[in-house]
């Protein structure tokens, strides 16, 4: 629930931003847009990845690969 607030007051800030008057006011609610998606990224419920690999974010070995030994891909 939290995230969703944080999520529409940023899309409601963008929309200010859109029109906005001036330069000054349009940044000031791009400003607030981008500190309200980061609460949104902070209320969300961090993510436990499955895989080993996921939580590393290491690629699979290909054929060939140096940290592939006998180069079958595995």
């Amino acid at each position: 629930m939290e995230k969703a607030y944080w999520i529409g007051r940023k899309r409601a800030s963008m929309a200010s931003a859109r029109g906005a008057a001036s330069p000054e006011a349009r940044l000031i609610h791009y400003e607030m847009a981008g500190r309200y998606s980061i609460k949104a990224a902070y209320a969300s419920p961090p993510r436990v990845p499955q895989d080993p690999r996921e939580a590393l974010r290491l690629p699979a070995p290909g054929p060939g690969d140096r940290r592939d030994p006998d180069g079958d891909g595995q």
